[in-house]
């Protein structure tokens, strides 16, 4: 009865940690961020938002609006046309891309800062 009991606690715990690994939204955005608009753009997330006038996570949410349609409007209106060009092409046809963006940038304002 006890080894029932123990292994049923142990397979619960192996089930929440396999389910924390799905949900790690901010580590794919980071990597998709990294890997077309840092190295393409050559535009670091702490300046994408600066140069966004984003201050909370609530403007930077209603950017992703509509495919991410006001995000492109507004980084061709302040001169990022190349950052632009890559989200409307890598980006704004995949909706978990674009959720996993939204998520690491979310992360940007609220100050959880990658290395490097």
């Amino acid at each position: 009865m006890k080894f029932l009991r123990n292994a049923l606690v142990a397979g619960v715990l192996l089930a929440t940690v396999g389910t924390t690994a799905v949900f790690a939204d901010y580590n794919k955005g980071f990597k998709y961020y990294k890997r077309y608009i840092t190295h393409r753009a050559h535009l670091k997330a702490t300046q994408f938002v600066k140069d966004l006038g984003i201050v909370t996570p609530e403007q930077l949410k209603a950017l992703f609006k509509d495919n991410a349609k006001p995000l492109i409007a507004k980084l061709k209106k302040v001169g990022q046309k190349k950052a632009a060009e890559i989200i409307e092409k890598r980006f704004a046809h995949s909706k978990s891309r674009l959720k996993d963006l939204e998520d690491f940038l979310v992360g940007i304002v609220n100050g959880k800062i990658p290395a490097g």
